[in-house]
């Protein structure tokens, strides 16, 4: 699978952000301090979002 920008909607909050699909950092919402990806070894793993879209 190709690596690409995914637009992520925080569970918690709501807020829309924009992530890399393979990043090595763990990534949080910048209103809610909520983790939402973790990274796991090549695809970030999504633990606090859930994908609103996939950006080419």
């Amino acid at each position: 699978m190709a690596s690409n920008f995914l637009k992520v909607s925080c569970r918690d909050c709501g807020n829309e952000s924009t992530v890399f699909s393979r990043a090595t950092t763990a990534i949080s919402c910048d209103v809610c301090s909520a983790v939402l990806t973790k990274p796991a070894g090549g695809k970030a793993d999504l633990v606090g979002c859930t994908i609103v879209e996939t950006l080419e």
